[in-house]
């Protein structure tokens, strides 16, 4: 039987990669099946005040070891059945978190994490694919949280609530200032306690100073539940100073706001005959002096001089005011001959959570009170409807939580500083007025819809590494895939069910994601001329019939006769078959016109895995990425390298067993080309 063999031209073989996906459908009853390996694992701050449980991991049985561990056992603790929390937290900040720049997420004080692993991962996370539907945060059937995740950049992306509206949200853009206060996972007892980082993307820290960090603000509707931290001003000298920058420079016929959450007691602390208010957030109180020493040289000073001119100036009134307006909060800017202020009708010196907001708006000053306006004062304008009010702006620092520093320069020390009492949580400073709408959100901190926090993301997913983090502020989230109370406690009652593949309890969750793999297509241009492959190998073709005779019957040997071939075959240099392509129909071989048949294989990797045997068989490929000006990628041979892969044509019905079948195409005209 004759065989005929041709070597691969150089431009015979292409490769182009394209993404695989795989959906994976998750659960908390069958993440743990041989089919799925999802480790579901819990993080919490090493210094982090409570006891904690060890984490659940796919690598141990159910059983789960039970002992809770305190700060001060949890180093010797011989016996662990998994990762201990506080572990995986630090490995987890270390890895992700700690050396962001310091606009991005922070690790918060607990963090549930979704870990896969590499053979239910591939190369990825797809992007857009990621889908969790949790139920730990109710014990209502109804509610859930369904999270998703949008791309940051190639290697992260964040995860959000899908079910929150954020079309009230004030846009990001208009932040000159944020301090939230969550920054610090720990309580922090210093007497200077370091920085109160900036969030609005401004960096302009603040500096504070015996503060207590405490549970924050609480939630309200189905749950009372602390959210994050807040800073507590429980030292008789405390406070926090924030550098005037030049955003901060508002002005009369500016609109600008201000927006806090507090937590006061009944009465303030001052002393006696001091003023009838303590501050909440001011740009009165302080500022900064290059004064002189006794040698003459420049050293920074901060005075401690309270200027009547001022763009705002947020207060609560004590106890030693009159009655009627004890509690109650003021709100006001001035240019030092005229004062603008306005008062609320409510009392806040109830030891609960209230929102005020500054809002200057035109002509007008709004007082806002838990989202709703409870007064105005006008500004004071001529007869066009121009502001006459002017020399509002100043250079002075903003100073929370007191009226002046209590360690300013030594010169200028005031009698009465008048230190808050009481908490304070989300400070906001906008370039903008904001709408009622706006100011509502600001002011809602439900459990479930709460936008206080002004942001839909509650975690994070690192797309290469197969992590999926939540961690948030807001105690709805606590934990996601870790049950009811964070100890994997799932409930019995299905409540879940999707595309028939598996179900959800009450209390648990589903997760959906899918993984990716770029697969390489090849593309192999097999040519057949004219007057080549033209000897049939079907020995009925023989004279009787005999596969060992070289003479072919009468009927062939006449000109009228046409073979057809049904088969291609590549081997590598040594000779080795590595592919067979069987045509669906035979092809007619023609002594008119060339043919040339596409093989298109598909491997995993950049041509297998070269130097293992098949294609690259004997030598070692030298294959280069090549980007055109709009950034596609294409491969291409080395010219020394390039393997001589063989093609091998069959005439006739082969008895070749085929390993796929491919569709064919023909196309008329000088070489025909059919794809298999």
């Amino acid at each position: 039987m004759a065989t005929a063999y041709k070597p691969i031209n150089g431009g015979g073989i292409q490769l182009r990669p394209f993404n695989t996906h795989k959906r994976w459908v998750v659960t908390d009853i069958n993440h743990r099946s041989d089919s799925r390996l999802i480790s579901v694992i819990k993080g919490i701050s090493p210094q982090y005040g409570e006891k904690i449980n060890v984490s659940e991991s796919i690598s141990i049985p159910a059983y789960r070891e039970t002992d809770q561990l305190d700060n001060e056992d949890s180093n010797t603790t011989s016996f662990l059945k998994s990762k201990h929390q506080k572990v995986v937290w630090s490995g987890l900040n270390q890895m992700f978190f700690k050396h962001r720049p310091r606009v991005e997420r922070d690790l918060y004080a607990s963090a549930s994490i979704f870990s896969i692993p590499q053979n239910r991962l591939g190369d990825g996370v797809k992007f857009g694919s990621v889908e969790i539907v949790d139920t730990s945060m109710t014990s209502s059937d109804c509610e859930s949280a369904i999270i998703k995740d949008r791309k940051a950049d190639e290697y992260h992306g964040h995860l959000y609530d899908s079910g929150l509206d954020t079309s009230s949200y004030v846009p990001f853009g208009n932040l000159v200032g944020y301090w939230g206060f969550n920054d610090e996972v720990v309580p922090r007892y210093a007497k200077t306690d370091g920085v109160i980082e900036d969030r609005s993307g401004y960096l302009n820290n603040g500096v504070g100073r015996e503060l207590n960090y405490i549970p924050g603000i609480k939630t309200t509707g189905e749950s009372v539940l602390p959210s994050g931290t807040m800073v507590d001003f429980g030292g008789i000298d405390s406070y926090i100073r924030i550098d005037h920058k030049p955003q901060y420079n508002f002005f009369s016929t500016t609109d600008y706001s201000i927006s806090v959450w507090a937590v006061l007691p009944k009465n303030q602390k001052g002393k006696k005959n001091s003023p009838d208010t303590n501050t909440l957030v001011s740009k009165r109180g302080t500022y900064k002096d290059y004064g002189q020493d006794k040698e003459l040289n420049h050293v920074l000073r901060r005075r401690n001089i309270v200027t009547p001119q001022y763009p705002f100036n947020i207060e609560v009134f004590n106890q030693r005011a009159e009655a009627s307006i004890a509690g109650k909060v003021s709100i006001s800017l001035s240019n030092g001959i005229s004062n603008v202020e306005a008062v609320s009708t409510t009392s806040i010196n109830d030891d609960k959570a209230h929102h005020i907001c500054f809002n200057k708006k035109g002509s007008v000053l709004e007082l806002w009170v838990d989202g709703v306006k409870e007064n105005t004062a006008e500004l004071p304008m001529d007869n066009n409807g121009d502001i006459t009010l002017r020399g509002i702006s100043n250079t002075n620092d903003i100073v929370v939580g007191s009226r002046t520093l209590s360690d300013g320069f030594a010169e200028d020390i005031v009698p009465y500083h008048n230190t808050l009492s009481g908490s304070l949580d989300e400070l906001r400073i906008y370039n903008k007025s904001l709408s009622e709408n706006e100011i509502k959100s600001l002011a809602n901190n439900d459990y479930i819809t709460g936008s206080a926090y002004q942001t839909d993301i509650v975690g994070e997913v690192f797309y290469n590494h197969g992590i999926m983090v939540v961690s948030d502020p807001r105690p709805k989230y606590r934990y996601v895939w870790t049950g009811q109370s964070g100890t994997w406690d799932y409930g019995d009652e299905v409540v879940n069910e999707n595309d028939d593949v598996s179900n959800s309890s009450e209390y648990g969750w589903l997760t959906k994601y899918k993984s990716s793999k770029t697969l390489h297509e090849l593309n192999i241009l097999c040519e057949v001329g004219s007057n080549e492959f033209n000897v049939s190998q079907n020995p009925t073709l023989k004279l009787n019939n005999n596969s060992e005779s070289s003479i072919m019957k009468g009927f062939v040997t006449g000109s009228d006769f046409k073979n057809y071939f049904t088969t291609v075959g590549l081997y590598n240099p040594n000779g080795d078959l590595i592919a067979i392509g069987k045509l669906a129909s035979a092809i007619q071989n023609r002594d008119d016109v060339d043919i040339t048949v596409k093989v298109r294989l598909d491997l995993d990797g950049a041509f297998g895995a070269p130097g293992t045997g098949s294609l690259m068989s004997g030598r070692t490929a030298t294959v280069t990425e090549v980007k055109d000006k709009q950034g596609n990628s294409k491969f291409v041979w080395g010219k020394l390298d390039r393997p001589d892969i063989l093609i091998q044509g069959g005439y006739q019905p082969s008895t070749i067993d085929t390993v796929n079948t491919f569709d064919t195409k023909s196309n008329e005209g000088r070489n025909n080309t059919y794809t298999i």
